[in-house]
């Protein structure tokens, strides 16, 4: 693998109401590795390990840039303007990740 294509967007952390993280805070930051898929795929069929980074320590939204870590931009992982990544923590989705742009 090449150096990561980075996405950049924002991200939304998803409360412990929501279903999401079992913490009453989003991550501190600057970086967090995770992992994640995107829909139509699932956490059984396309899950991959993703970082976020540049994102504001502890906010629940944020603008932010990620990347796959250990996979290629292509396929059930290939991410494009728009896309949504579902982050999750094991099979918790505790976040989505909204692309704006991909370099």
């Amino acid at each position: 693998m090449m150096a990561p294509i980075l996405f950049h967007g924002h991200v939304v952390w998803l409360t412990k109401e929501q279903g999401g993280r079992t913490t009453d805070q989003a991550p501190p930051g600057p970086a967090y590795r995770v992992t994640g898929y995107l829909p139509p795929h699932t956490v059984d069929n396309g899950l991959a390990s993703f970082w976020i980074r540049d994102f504001e320590p502890g906010k629940w939204a944020s603008p932010a840039t990620a990347f796959w870590a250990i996979a290629d931009n292509e396929g059930p992982l290939e991410v494009r303007p728009g896309s949504v990544v579902v982050v999750t923590e094991g099979r918790r989705a505790v976040a989505y990740f909204h692309v704006d742009t991909v370099e």
